[in-house]
């Protein structure tokens, strides 16, 4: 019993790594299960429209010409209805 406790004490990383392995690959497949149902909401139509949409907003108020201001208000319009 002394030898295994000494070889706990000496191991104590790899046995706590080994540990922490088994019960962490138990929820790996829940982990994995939410990661999915996260990315497939991120990757809705309606998400997806509204990053773009977002994205392309700053890209036109950070610039100084009128043409893509009017062009994405077109844009916006078109894509809204």
């Amino acid at each position: 019993m002394e030898s295994i406790l000494g070889f706990i004490k000496d191991n104590w990383l790899v046995v706590g790594g080994t540990i922490g392995v088994l019960v962490g690959s138990a929820y790996v497949p829940f982990v994995r299960s939410l990661v999915f149902k996260g990315a497939k909401a991120l990757m809705s139509e309606a998400f997806l429209k509204e990053a773009f949409l977002g994205l392309a907003e700053k890209y036109v108020k950070s610039t100084k010409t009128k043409l893509d201001d009017a062009w994405f208000k077109q844009l916006k319009k078109s894509m809204h209805d």
